[in-house]
């Protein structure tokens, strides 16, 4: 792992949040409008780490350009949550800020986030409405998954029928345009407080990829902090385009892994032997995806 000489930082220089975004095959010119939006932020004292998964190997000459920032390059693909748990572990503010590399926002809207959790301590995690590039609104709140949603979603159900139970899981009877709390939040742009880290920890490595910030929502949950979703503050997330350059099955294989992980942990033994059970199922239906999008 490499990482670029950190000058010492005195108190009256220590940040208002520790802008962690994890790197890994972006275009650069998606990381260039993101590293501006955060220059180009007013009324807030931020300072940015940047974690590369060993990705692309302009990367560095790029954040290189940007004086407040911090690099880290890591030797292999750690996964996302490994490589999140190493940026905050370098972060001094008292927010930490998981942020999307393929985002962006307007001048005011870190200050705005940072003033809105600092009048609500209860609050361990936040977000805001994202939207696409278009102006469409992102599904960017969730409840908390369970057994019978996911198994809907694994068995490609969503993909031909409407179900309640997909929908409640996805939060389509809410009103994304209402400040509110919720079960979870997309990690795209994922405020934590530093009060919640010291209380409940990290991310849990164990996830490469998927439900990692799930999992740490449902921890803050059960430790009794508030998870929220402010609607009134909005940024741009392009969403999935990293994702688009790997193979379909790989990414399968991930979302299972994944889910399995996340039910053995919060939902049980059973829940967990019955989706371990109907792995090959969901196998088959992955290829079948992946053939058709081919």
């Amino acid at each position: 792992m490499i990482e670029n000489e950190i000058k010492p930082i005195l108190d009256s220089e220590v940040p208002d949040v520790s802008i962690v975004i994890v790197t890994y095959k972006e275009e650069l010119e998606l990381l260039k409008q993101c590293f501006d939006s955060v220059e180009m932020s007013v009324d807030i004292k931020y300072e940015m780490i940047v974690v590369d998964n060993a990705g692309r190997e302009d990367t560095e000459a790029l954040v290189k350009q940007y004086s407040y920032a911090k690099y880290i390059k890591n030797s292999a693909n750690l996964g996302f949550a490994a490589a999140v748990n190493l940026g905050m572990k370098r972060g001094l503010a008292r927010y930490m800020l998981l942020l999307n590399p393929d985002t962006k926002f307007g001048e005011s809207v870190l200050a705005q986030m940072a003033e809105k959790l600092d009048h609500n301590p209860e609050v361990g995690v936040g977000s805001c409405l994202i939207k696409y590039p278009g102006g469409e609104i992102q599904d960017s709140i969730r409840r908390f998954p369970k057994l019978l949603d996911q198994t809907l979603v694994m068995l490609k159900v969503p993909h031909f029928l409407k179900t309640k139970a997909v929908d409640k899981y996805m939060m389509r009877d809410a009103d994304p345009l209402e400040t509110q709390d919720v079960d979870s939040i997309m990690g795209a742009f994922m405020w934590i407080r530093r009060e919640l880290i010291n209380d409940i920890g990290y991310f849990d490595e164990r996830y490469f990829i998927w439900f990692e910030e799930v999992d740490y929502c449902k921890m803050a949950h059960d430790a009794g902090w508030k998870i929220r979703h402010y609607s009134d503050t909005e940024i741009t997330h392009i969403k999935g385009h990293m994702f688009e350059q790997i193979p379909t099955l790989k990414k399968q294989k991930w979302m299972r892994e994944s889910l399995r992980k996340y039910v053995k942990k919060h939902v049980g033994i059973p829940a967990w032997l019955f989706l371990w059970i109907l792995s090959p199922v969901f196998i088959g239906l992955g290829h079948l995806v992946a053939l058709i999008k081919k």
